[in-house]
């Protein structure tokens, strides 16, 4: 009888600690649940839960890719638009070369997105289609919309810091901010020298002639780029996000420099800087700007929409404080830290050419 009662105790303490065992796995996977997920606030002011760390990404915003990569994400990305396919296939997005293509980025195709199943999409925060209407279109499949947007110099580092934390990339994006930051650091620190009213006026022409582009909103992020660079916009008044000016305007507004940009070939293509010097010289003649300062100082400048444009605008305030103030960054030197971007960030050969004259 003795041991039957041992027996029936020993069976008494195995049940129990094997309901503990099982309680204790069962709580802390109710943890580990509760763990993988992540609220934030993205670009458009909307709050958003997303599981953490985000291991898919369909990129409607044409800037996320090249972050992600930069990022040591690439592999996450799922989904791209035509726009992105088109530099995939050019060799500039190495990686993403059997990646999906879900259609145009403003009209996307819905059900391709939720045959791939993204763990999120990532989109522009006032381009469109705006984050809300893309929401509404993917809520029966229950895939969350971020809006970044990854080109507006004002909150730039804020939202690589949000695209990390999203991906669970969080030093990645950290030790990315600082690589670039290093480079506003020293911007920021010589612009004290030169009072405001010393700033030089810009005028940043875009690839179609005559056009330019205002601050209104998120805007198109020119104007941000060349305040960041110590200049002062031509155009501060104007509320349109891209709109055409009057020559004549132009040249009575006088700017202190012209910058005049282009998008194709594009400056990583460029063996030489012929169609850069070409264009300069094309303002450079224009009659009606003969008289202004720009002209006469010589301070025309053709710059390619590599440095400039969508995300690559983080580099624009460093060619444009060193066209600005030579002798205040003589030792800044933009073309050098693009290329160690291209090679150390993106895996690509650092060549092509993106500003004349070079600086």
């Amino acid at each position: 009888m003795v041991r039957k009662r041992s027996d029936t105790r020993s069976k008494i303490s195995y049940r129990a600690v094997l309901m503990a065992l099982i309680s204790v796995v069962f709580f802390s996977s109710f943890i580990a649940l509760a763990e993988e997920t992540i609220t934030i606030v993205d670009s458009a002011g909307r709050t958003v839960e997303l599981p953490y760390p985000v291991k898919s990404v369909v990129a409607l915003n044409g800037n996320v890719p090249e972050e992600m990569i930069a990022l040591g994400a690439g592999d996450k990305i799922v989904g791209i638009h035509l726009g992105t396919k088109t530099n995939v296939d050019r060799g500039l997005l190495p990686g993403l070369e059997d990646v999906a293509v879900i259609g145009d980025e403003a009209d996307p195709n819905y059900e391709k997105i939720a045959e791939l199943g993204p763990d999120v999409v990532i989109q522009y925060a006032s381009w469109p289609p705006t984050p809300e209407e893309l929401q509404a279109k993917l809520d029966p499949f229950g895939i969350p919309v971020v809006a970044l947007d990854l080109y507006r110099m004002e909150v730039y580092n804020d939202e690589v810091e949000l695209l990390g934390r999203i991906l669970g990339h969080e030093k990645e994006a950290t030790d990315y901010i600082a690589f670039i930051q290093d480079q506003y650091d020293l911007i920021d620190e010589r612009l004290e020298s030169i009072p405001e009213e010393d700033r030089k006026v810009v005028y940043f022409e875009g690839a179609r002639l005559y056009q330019t582009y205002g601050g209104a909103g998120f805007g198109a992020g020119i104007p941000g780029m060349i305040m960041a660079g110590g200049g002062k916009d031509l155009y501060p008044d104007i509320k349109s996000d891209v709109f055409d000016t009057n020559p004549e305007d132009v040249a009575e507004r006088n700017p202190d420099v012209i910058f005049k940009g282009i998008s194709e070939p594009k400056g990583y293509f460029m063996e030489d800087e012929t169609v850069l010097k070409n264009l300069r010289e094309e303002v450079m003649s224009r009659p009606m700007w003969s008289d202004t300062t720009a002209v006469k100082n010589g301070e025309v400048y053709a710059i390619s929409f590599d440095a400039t444009a969508g995300l690559r605008k983080k580099f624009g305030p460093l060619f444009i404080a060193k066209a600005l103030y030579p002798e205040t960054f003589s030792d800044l030197d933009p073309e050098s830290f693009l290329m160690t971007y291209l090679e150390d960030y993106l895996g690509l050969e650092p060549q092509g050419f993106y500003i004349y004259p070079p600086l």
